[in-house]
């Protein structure tokens, strides 16, 4: 039969520690762990057992055994011979979790105080705790906190009971509730957008701790997205400027200001072509704006105070278009975020003006050179109708010596005539393809000009028209292209003459003014209109038809006249009072000394 262990042999098997000293500080017992734990000791846990057998009073300490790398806790009794029992147990996994849970703590109280992310406690009435981040985005002192002025359910807005409800039943099934958006009344009465989520750290009484995100600066830019998109939806809708910018106005006049203005440059005049306002006459009175510092600097111009002014440019082809006034009565209205949106929804509104301008530029070249194809086909088909009658006439009287000569006299009339037109447009495509040469000597000028006088005499006589011819000596001599030159006075004459009434008057000067050789050639014609004074140099241009149609012509003599003279380095421009007021164009050509010598160069 095995033997029954005695109590010696269990206290020595057992996980913790008994150890018996006697009043001399000498171990008297000690089992297998306190045997252990005693050859692991250092001085403070000596200490503290002398200090045990000195005072003879139980005690309780815990002492970390490096050596062990463990914790003890250890109880002291004292024994009736003086001496002490000591009994120890391992408590390392209960200081692991203690110390876990600390630094856990700590953590979490790092996370709080960083200010990442808003964080409020809360029981059923107030907001008890919470972190500095949640208060300024609330608006609101750590002193209101304390002194309890921040009841949750009053910075509520009503229509967000119901999800609070909610919220409330899902933390008392599920001890916390996913996160939702809501909204928060700040101090100032402002709404403060937030997403919350949190869990239940308390049940009776009820006590949540929820993290809060404020959602406001998201909120303001989904806000400025969402402006972008459908101020370019007003811009895109119409390529009519006068609409679209109209809309564009209202628009951001009733989002984000009292009052929007729009200015665009047209014929270097500003206008403004837009005016909305969030209420009738928000802004009391039109402002008085500085617009000038926009149109030559080209950069914003914004005040804040006393009243918010955001004058941004509108940008088309790299110029200042136009501007975008956006006015509000309040001091501060506009941030950062404001400003970003005026000057996004001002650059597309260049793109659009520009894009309009170009529209309407095309249309226009379009419809001119139709115009032109039209009148270039009536005018190849207008001679042929006297020259077909011509030659009806030579078939009709072959042996008619006065019809054989008529008929030959009107077939050439008209035959040259169309020759001029073909002239005419084979001159233009060489201008345009770069072709047009020019043959250079010293020419007479005096000489030129009295050739083209002649070479338009005969239909001056057919109206009646006088031709007056003042002519002045030079100090120098013309370098160019004697039969080009002749051209340009010739077509400014025949255009005199066509646009000049019966017993009208023509005149041409020639004279000398500051180094040039000026010609004028004066009328007492129909006059060119002011507006279209700019373009009567231009291809595919002409004054209104319903005036100038009666006269017949291409209407490119003026544009060719531009390109030989610019050609020669010259210039030329016209003059008019207005309509039936006459006209005088003027050339001038640069002159050279006497003395050098002419040579005839080729140039394109």
């Amino acid at each position: 039969m095995p033997s029954t262990p005695n109590l010696a042999e269990i206290l020595a098997k057992i996980d913790d520690g008994l150890c018996l000293f006697d009043k001399e500080h000498q171990v008297t017992f000690a089992n297998e762990k306190a045997a252990e734990i005693l050859n692991a000791s250092d001085a403070p846990f000596q200490d503290e057992i002398s200090r045990a057998l000195a005072e003879r009073a139980v005690l309780r300490f815990e002492h970390f055994h490096r050596t062990l790398n463990r914790w003890f806790e250890h109880q002291t009794y004292p024994n009736q011979d003086g001496g002490i029992t000591v009994f120890s147990r391992d408590v390392t996994s209960r200081h692991r979790v203690e110390e876990a849970l600390r630094a856990s703590e700590a953590r979490f109280h790092r996370l709080i105080e960083s200010n990442i992310i808003g964080v409020m406690v809360a029981d059923s009435e107030f907001i008890t705790e919470a972190n500095d981040i949640f208060l300024r985005s609330m608006g609101y002192t750590r002193n209101d906190l304390v002194i309890r002025r921040l009841r949750w359910h009053d910075m509520t807005p009503p229509e967000y009971d119901q999800l609070d409800a909610k919220a409330g039943r899902e933390v008392e099934v599920t001890g916390a509730f996913s996160p939702y958006e809501k909204e928060f009344i700040g101090k100032g009465g402002n709404r403060v957008p937030v997403l919350i989520g949190g869990i239940s750290t308390r049940k009776e009484p009820g006590e949540t701790f929820s993290l809060v995100l404020d959602l406001a600066e998201r909120k303001r830019a989904d806000e400025r997205v969402r402006s972008i998109v459908e101020g370019s939806k007003i811009l895109e809708s119409s390529l009519d400027c006068e609409k679209t910018f109209a809309e564009l106005a209202e628009y951001i006049a009733a989002k984000h200001a009292d009052c929007c203005l729009i200015f665009v440059k047209e014929e270097g005049e500003l206008r403004r072509i837009a005016a909305a306002y969030a209420a009738p006459r928000s802004v009391k009175d039109d402002p008085e704006l500085n617009l000038d510092h926009v149109l030559n600097i080209g950069e914003c111009d914004v005040t804040l105070r006393p009243v918010s002014r955001a004058l941004v440019p509108i940008l088309a082809r790299d110029e200042v278009a136009g501007v975008l006034a956006v006015l509000s009565d309040r001091p501060g209205a506009f941030g950062a975020d404001d400003l970003d949106l005026f000057q996004e929804l001002g650059r597309r509104a260049g793109v659009v003006l520009e894009n309009a301008r170009l529209y309407t530029e095309a249309q226009k070249a379009n419809r001119l050179k139709d115009e032109f194809v039209a009148i270039v086909s009536h005018e190849l088909r207008t001679p042929l109708t006297p020259i077909l009658g011509g030659v009806y006439m030579l078939r009709s009287e072959p042996r008619d010596e006065k019809v054989f000569a008529k008929a030959l006299n009107l077939i050439e009339r008209n035959a040259k005539t169309q020759v001029k037109i073909v002239d005419d447009l084979l001159d233009v495509s060489r201008i345009i393809s770069g072709k047009l040469r020019l043959n250079m000597e010293s020419v007479d000028l005096a000489a030129v000009i009295q050739s083209a006088v002649e070479t338009v005499r005969p239909a001056s006589h057919a109206k009646n028209i006088e031709i007056e011819l003042r002519m002045a000596a030079l100090n120098g001599f013309v370098f160019g292209d004697a039969d080009r030159l002749q051209q340009v006075v010739w077509n400014l004459l025949a255009n005199s003459v066509k646009f000049t009434p019966s017993g009208g008057h023509v005149a041409i000067d020639l004279m000398e003014a500051e180094a040039h050789a000026e010609i004028r050639v004066t009328d007492t014609g129909i006059g060119i209109e002011a507006g279209f004074l700019p373009y009567v140099f231009e291809r595919f241009r002409q004054a209104d038809t319903s005036r100038t149609r009666v006269h017949g012509g291409l209407g490119l003599g003026l544009a060719i006249v531009r390109h030989i003279v610019e050609s020669h380095g010259g210039t030329v421009h016209a003059e008019s009072p207005g309509d039936e007021q006459g006209a005088t164009f003027i050339v001038r050509f640069p002159l050279r000394n006497v003395a050098r010598a002419a040579t005839t160069i080729p140039t394109a």
